[in-house]
């Protein structure tokens, strides 16, 4: 129900929503983010002005209401708005929420409040986030109100089906007069008026009509965006409008069929082929108006095989979520029966980022945000599609979700399950789950077994552990039955109870994810998963893994917090035997401290793309020394600290903090370095050339690093955060930077000029400063022409009025926040980076 982080905007680059593929710059990924709402512009400008009115009595708390019929835009063109930089500007606080028809009012309430300030709910004596869970539904109210109460607030209940709800809901939401805002979408026309009758002005939207029809099909599927189209593409065109009676859903459904056939390698007599297939397609395979169920049927019956199950997966996540690509993949390459397709060699083998793209081009997945290279980081299915899908993958048996709301059926009839939380009733029966029990012999029960995958998305942290995977497993125990099951993850389930036998009853797991459970420990017997590709511990307070992990033959991927492997460097040092695991492609979370035996193991694993290491001043230089052997490696954090866990800001004793050698990572796109460099470091023969992303955090650069940076012709997001350079100017010169994109300056306290000569920059659209107090204009902003949005937080007056004066016609997002409140929004930024 809550969604947290709507479809970001393309105003903040690195993290637009919208289908497109990695490669494309922002610009052509903003125009598939838009497609959604084209033939709605008016509604766009409409929205906006009732939005940011507060003129006389526009000040008052006012609900908009947008209503139309089902897949009619109204979601995609509130939350176009939603993301736009000058309504996050305009609005202290904003929040979203997925009402659906089951609402739950306390549910909708913890929502909100989880979206707000984290610094005002502290104020208000909520210590930690998870403390909201435990409220009563009056406790919740009276906080609720007091927190809005404090500021000019924007709240979107999406998909809103009941009235009773809405009149509780105006009961909580507070009227500071300060042009506070409610959007509401909804398919009953009965609620506008209803729900302020004082107000009633709303937005209902129809369906497109042709010219509108026409021009989406052009944005979703260029291959209609010609001059003179063939007549095959026009008859193609004539067919997808009609059929589509004005539902944007359907056209960028139908418009997706031919989008598989658009790439270059395809030749236009293919292509011309592709369009009289599809023609008789549309033709003989949907009635003259089909239902976006019969659209949505005939998409998913032309995915090639292989996808199709991929597709069906996703109705595995809890509706209109936001879904982590890094946990896609992993959970499509874990199960080989769903991804197994022989490959040209004959062997098998499995694409994700390929399906994922495929699924992208045909709009059955939306990207949602961008990670900073320009890859998806986390998608979403879109609502339309999801009870389609989900129906689908139930009737065939390959999935099914189990709610704490609905009685257990007999037994798990399919193999893959997700244990969703409850959204239908209140905070305590959020905890309850129903597993089968076992029978009076502590026989298995009834197709436990033959589950395949175990997903839980229960994450309610109320205080007690979670002991759902217990009571599934106990059947298990006592006759060490196995069980076929491959996949489990528990991603966000607060301390779940494992047993000490995991190991033993699970011999074919091959995912186990267990990021965000806050667990302290892992059973001994995990070393017996001969299995296991993933291993995900991330951001949980384990310290120890098993001895015999570096020699895991098919771990591919580990991840750690702050873990020492130096047990299994010594095991693997004593038992020559036992050959080590050099196919390892992800070592995240890897602590190396002075006289570690892990370091001359490092230099081994060549298999390895992604490493976050942290270390000593006093073994950074032997680090390096091996890192620089790892040609395949694509993602480098390397973090210096001291014994005490504090970012090292002193070249101490000498030692010398280099990346010498680092220019031969040509496959290096991404790297990430926190502690102290000395600017020798920063040489151009030291950096790695391909580099996509470059943040620089501690590093205390005296020397202006802009010169070397800008020659690096694949950068596309520089970021500087605290103390990264401590001199007084930057100066950027022409022509350099030229596939820069996405700039973010933090806490440089003593820059006091930058200047932009001609020509460089001219592919910036993010730029985003932040605590530089002496900073008072940027010489030569006023020559990009490409920015998107400008980010101003904790700056100089004079510098607001500088840059507002030189780009005039660009969203600047300006907002003086408090210190405790930058730090968590920092601390929000740097966490999303490593997801």
């Amino acid at each position: 129900m809550w969604d947290p982080e709507v479809g970001i905007s393309p105003l903040n680059a690195g993290r637009s929503s919208g289908a497109s593929s990695p490669s494309e710059p922002l610009q052509a990924r903003m125009m598939k983010d838009e497609s959604h709402i084209v033939g709605r512009e008016d509604f766009v400008i409409e929205l906006v002005s009732q939005l940011i009115d507060k003129r006389g009595d526009c000040a008052n708390l006012r609900v908009i209401s947008v209503v139309g019929e089902e897949a009619i835009g109204k979601t995609a063109l509130v939350r176009s708005v939603y993301n736009r930089a000058d309504i996050k500007n305009h609005f202290d606080r904003c929040a979203w929420v997925r009402v659906g028809p089951e609402p739950n009012l306390v549910q909708l309430m913890v929502a909100l409040l989880k979206q707000l300030s984290v610094v005002l709910l502290k104020q208000l004596g909520v210590r930690e986030l998870r403390d909201v869970d435990r409220l009563k539904e009056e406790e919740l109210s009276n906080l609720l109100q007091r927190v809005l109460l404090e500021c000019c607030y924007l709240v979107v209940l999406d998909d809103l089906c009941k009235l009773h709800l809405m009149d509780k809901l105006i009961m909580v939401l507070a009227d500071s007069r300060n042009g506070s805002r409610v959007i509401v979408t909804t398919l009953n026309r009965d609620i506008p008026s209803s729900i302020d009758p004082w107000y009633s002005t709303h937005l209902e939207l129809s369906p497109l009509n042709r010219e509108q029809s026409e021009k989406l099909l052009k944005k979703c599927c260029h291959p209609f965006d010609v001059v003179d189209p063939p007549v095959k593409l026009l008859h193609l065109k004539e067919r997808i409008v009609s059929k589509s009676g004005g539902s944007p859903a359907k056209i960028l459904l139908l418009g997706g069929l031919l989008s598989t056939t658009s790439s270059d390698r395809c030749t236009e007599l293919t292509s011309l082929n592709r369009c009289t297939e599809l023609v008789n397609l549309l033709a003989n395979g949907l009635t003259d108006c089909p239902t976006l169920q019969d659209v949505a049927h005939l998409s998913f019956a032309k995915l090639p095989e292989p996808f199709k199950q991929c597709a069906l997966y996703l109705a595995l996540f809890p509706k209109e979520s936001e879904i982590p690509t890094r946990r896609l993949f992993r959970l499509w390459s874990a199960e080989k029966n769903l991804v197994s397709s022989p490959s040209e060699n004959g062997v098998t083998g499995f694409d994700a980022e390929k399906c994922f793209r495929d699924l992208v081009r045909r709009n059955m997945v939306h990207v949602v945000r961008w990670k900073w290279d320009g890859s998806a980081r986390t998608c979403r299915l879109p609502r339309t599609l999801y009870d389609v899908f989900y129906q689908m993958a139930k009737n065939e048996g390959f999935l099914k979700i189990y709610d704490c709301s609905i009685h257990y059926e007999g037994k798990f009839d399919a193999p893959r399950i997700a244990i969703h939380r409850d959204i239908s009733r209140g905070a305590e029966a959020e905890v309850q789950v129903n597993v089968p029990e076992a029978g009076p012999d502590n026989s298995m029960p009834c197709g436990t077994g033959q589950l395949r995958c175990y997903v839980s998305f229960n994450t309610v942290k109320l205080g007690t552990r979670a002991g759902e995977i217990a009571l599934l497993l106990r059947p298990l125990v006592p006759k060490r039955d196995s069980s076929l099951l491959s996949v489990l993850d528990l991603e966000g389930v607060y301390k779940p109870l494992l047993p000490e036998e995991l190991g033993e009853i699970l011999p074919n797991l091959q995912y186990l994810g267990l990021r965000w459970t806050l667990l302290e420990w892992l059973p001994a017997s995990v070393a017996q998963l001969l299995h296991l590709e993933t291993l995900d511990l991330k951001y949980t307070n384990i310290k120890y893994v098993p001895d015999s992990i570096l020699e895991a033959e098919h771990l591919r991927h580990l991840y750690m917090t702050e873990v020492s492997l130096d047990d299994a460097a010594r095991r693997h040092q004593l038992q020559s035997n036992k050959s080590l695991n050099c196919n390892i492609q992800t070592i995240w979370g890897l602590v190396i401290k002075d006289d570690s035996p892990m370091l001359k193991v490092l230099g081994k694993l060549t298999g390895l793309m992604k490493l976050a290491l942290t270390c000593d001043g006093k073994t950074v230089s032997g680090a390096t020394k091996h890192i620089k052997n790892l040609e395949m490696l694509k993602s480098l954090r390397l973090r210096l600290k001291d014994r005490s866990g504090v970012p090292l800001i002193d070249d101490v004793e000498d030692q010398m903090s280099e990346m010498n050698g680092m220019s031969g990572l040509e496959s290096l796109s991404n790297l990430h370095l926190l502690g102290y460099l000395g600017m020798q470091s920063l040489l151009e023969s030291h950096i790695p050339p391909n580099l996509k992303v470059l943040t620089l955090s501690m590093s205390r650069l005296e020397g202006d690093p802009m010169g070397v940076l800008g020659k690096l012709k694949c950068l596309t997001a520089l970021r500087l955060f605290a103390s990264s350079y401590e001199g007084k100017t930057l100066s950027v010169s022409a022509g350099t930077f030229p596939s820069l994109r996405v700039l973010k300056l933090w806490k440089l306290e003593n820059l006091t000029e930058w200047t932009i000569q001609e020509n460089a920059m001219q592919c910036l659209e993010d730029l985003e400063i932040k605590d530089c107090k002496k900073l008072k204009t940027i010489d030569g902003l006023w020559q990009i022409e490409t920015l998107e949005v400008i980010t101003l937080v904790r700056v100089p007056d004079e510098l607001e009025r500088s840059v507002r004066a030189m780009q005039p016609n660009v969203p600047i997002i300006a907002k003086k926040l408090p210190q405790d409140e930058i730090e968590e929004e920092e601390q929000s930024d740097e966490e999303d980076g490593k997801r």
